[in-house]
C-alpha cells in the first residue's frame, strides 16, 4: 500500500470520516436517502480491510467488516484509490469507467453525492489530520 502502513489505518480513517459527515447536516440527510447498505471492500488489502455504512431506516450507522445482512451496493477497490477518491484526487464516476471501483448493485443514490466530494474531502483532510496524519493528505 502507498499510503497505509497496514490494513487498520484507512477504515479507522473511513469511519472517521463517515462520523464526522454525519455531522454535518447537508451529508447526514444526503446519506439517508441513500437508503442502502453499503460495503467497501478494500480486502485486497488485507482479509480485515473493509467497512460498512448502513443507510437504511432513516439512519447512517458505521462499522468494519463485512456486513451481516447482504449488502446493497459493494464497492470494492484498493484503500489507496479509496484514499485519493476520499481526497477528490480520483473521480469516481471515471473511476468505475477504468475499471479502478468495481461494483456491485446500483451506485445511483451514493453518486448522486458525488457532488458532494469537495465538501468531503476537507472533512477527510481534517480527519487525517486530527488522527496525526498529516503526511498522509494529497495536495
Amino acid at each position: 500500500m502507498e499510503f497505509w502502513k497496514d490494513e487498520t489505518e484507512p477504515i479507522k480513517a473511513f469511519i472517521e470520516l463517515f462520523n464526522r459527515a454525519k455531522q454535518d447536516t447537508e451529508l447526514y440527510e444526503g446519506l439517508k436517502k441513500v437508503n442502502q447498505l453499503i460495503w467497501f471492500d478494500y480486502t485486497e488489502n488485507g482479509p480485515n480491510c473493509s467497512f460498512y455504512v448502513d443507510c437504511r431506516g432513516g439512519e447512517v450507522k458505521v462499522s468494519p467488516g463485512k456486513p451481516d445482512d447482504q449488502p446493497d451496493l459493494t464497492m470494492s477497490l484498493s484503500a489507496d484509490d479509496a484514499h485519493r477518491s476520499w481526497s477528490n484526487k480520483l473521480n469516481p464516476v471515471m473511476a468505475i469507467t477504468r475499471k479502478k471501483i468495481r461494483i456491485k448493485g446500483s451506485a445511483t443514490g451514493l453518486l448522486k453525492l458525488a457532488p458532494k466530494l469537495k465538501k468531503v474531502a476537507t472533512i477527510y483532510n481534517v480527519t487525517l489530520k486530527d488522527l496525526g496524519w498529516e503526511s498522509k493528505i494529497i495536495s
